[in-house]
C-alpha cells in the first residue's frame, strides 16, 4: 500500500505532463492554421478568418472567398504533408534502426518524383511513353508512390544485408542522387513545353493544390495514418529487435510489409501534390521523443503528426505565406533550418554516448 502511495504521484505528474504537451501542440497546430489563413498578400482579421470557417456571416465576400477557397486548402494541405511525412519518418527509423532515417533522406521522396518525372514528361503526346497506355492510367500519383516503394525496398534490402546505419544512410543518399540524375536525363531529353509541370516537384510547396486535389490526398493519407495506430505496439517490439519481436508473437514480415506500403503512400501521395519537403520526417519524430521522454510508438506517432503538421505550417508562413514579399521560397529551404540542426544533435549526441561508454 505504501508502494503504490510512493509511485502514485509521478504517474499521475507522468500523464499531466503528456496531456498537457498534448493539448499545447493541438494548440499550436490551431494557432498557425489561423495565422496562415490570415496572413497573405491581403491581410484578413482573426476574426473574420474565424466567422467564415464557423459559416457566420463576414463583413466581406471576398474575405470569405480568400480564407474558404484560396488559403484554407494550402492550410489543410500542410496539415496532412507534415502529418504523413512525420509519421513515415517515424516509422522509418524504427524500421532502418537509424535514427536519421526520414523519406527525404533515405532518396525516398526522390524516388517518387522520379516517378512522378517518367509519367509527366513521358506521356505527353510527344512523349517516349505516349503509346503505353498502362502508364498513362497509372497516374502521376500512381507512379510516385512506385517509386517511393522502389527505393524503400532497395533500401531495405540492403540494411538488412549490411546492418550498420552509417552504410544504410550513404545508400540512401546516393539512391536519391540517382533518382535526381535520371530526372535531369529525362529533362534533358524531353519536350520543354512539358518542362514547367514538373519544376513544383523540386521546390516543395502546398500552394497549388485544388479542393478536388485535396480530397485525394485527405482521403490516402487519412486513411493511412489512421492504420498506422495499429502499427505502434509491433513498432515497440521491433524496437528491441526482429527476433525479440517475433517471441512475443509479432508477424515481422507483415509488419514490414505494412511499414513499407505505409510509407510508400505517405510519401508518394505528399510528393505528388506537394513536391519533395525535406528533414520533416526526420526532425518531427525526434522533437516528439525528446519532448514525450519515451520511444513509445503510441504516443511519438501522434505527437510526431501534430509536431511534422506544425514545422511545415511554420515553414510555409516563413517561405512566403505571410505576404511580406512578393515572391515565395521552397518548403525545403525553410525546413532545413529546422532537420539540419536536428541531424548535428543526433550525430553529436550519438558520438557522445559512445565516447561516455
Amino acid at each position: 500500500m505504501a508502494d503504490e502511495q510512493v509511485t502514485a504521484p509521478p504517474r499521475t505528474r507522468r500523464a499531466g505532463y503528456v496531456s498537457g504537451l498534448f493539448a499545447l501542440l493541438v494548440a499550436l497546430v490551431a494557432v498557425a492554421s489561423v495565422v496562415l489563413l490570415a496572413q497573405g498578400s491581403i491581410a484578413i482579421p482573426i476574426g473574420e478568418v474565424l466567422r467564415a470557417l464557423t459559416g457566420q456571416g463576414t463583413e466581406s465576400d471576398l474575405s470569405r472567398t480568400i480564407v474558404l477557397d484560396a488559403r484554407l486548402p494550402k492550410v489543410v494541405t500542410g496539415l496532412l504533408a507534415g502529418a504523413a511525412l512525420a509519421v513515415g519518418g517515424a516509422q522509418m527509423q524504427t524500421l532502418f534502426r537509424n535514427p536519421l532515417a526520414d523519406p527525404f533522406v533515405l532518396g525516398v521522396s526522390s524516388g517518387a518524383v522520379l516517378g512522378a518525372a517518367v509519367v509527366i514528361l513521358g506521356t505527353s503526346g510527344v512523349g517516349w511513353l505516349a503509346g503505353l497506355g498502362v502508364v498513362s492510367q497509372l497516374g502521376v500519383t500512381g507512379a510516385a508512390v512506385a517509386g517511393a516503394a522502389g527505393v524503400l525496398l532497395i533500401a531495405l534490402g540492403i540494411a538488412r544485408r549490411v546492418g550498420d546505419p552509417v552504410v544504410v544512410l550513404v545508400v540512401g543518399v546516393m539512391l536519391g542522387y540517382l533518382a535526381g540524375a535520371l530526372v535531369d536525363m529525362l529533362v534533358y531529353y524531353t519536350d520543354p513545353d512539358r518542362l514547367q509541370a514538373l519544376a513544383g516537384f523540386t521546390r516543395g510547396s502546398v500552394r497549388n493544390v485544388t479542393w478536388d486535389e485535396l480530397g485525394v490526398i485527405a482521403a490516402s493519407c487519412g486513411v493511412v495514418l489512421v492504420l498506422s495506430v495499429f502499427l505502434a505496439q509491433p513498432l515497440n517490439a521491433l524496437l528491441l529487435g526482429e527476433r525479440y519481436a517475433g517471441s512475443l508473437g509479432v508477424n515481422v514480415r507483415r509488419v514490414h510489409f505494412l511499414c513499407l506500403a505505409s510509407v510508400a503512400v505517405l510519401s508518394g501521395i505528399t510528393t505528388a501534390y506537394c513536391g519533395a519537403i525535406g528533414f520533416v520526417g526526420l526532425a518531427a519524430p525526434h522533437l516528439a521523443r525528446g519532448l514525450l521522454r519515451t520511444s513509445d510508438h503510441r504516443l511519438v506517432l501522434p505527437a510526431s503528426a501534430l509536431i511534422g503538421s506544425i514545422i511545415v505550417l511554420v515553414a510555409e508562413y516563413v517561405a512566403g505565406g505571410n505576404g511580406l514579399t512578393a515572391t515565395s521560397l521552397p518548403l525545403n529551404s525553410v525546413t532545413a533550418f529546422v532537420g539540419a540542426p536536428v541531424i548535428l544533435w543526433v550525430l553529436l549526441s550519438g558520438r557522445a554516448k559512445r565516447s561516455a561508454r
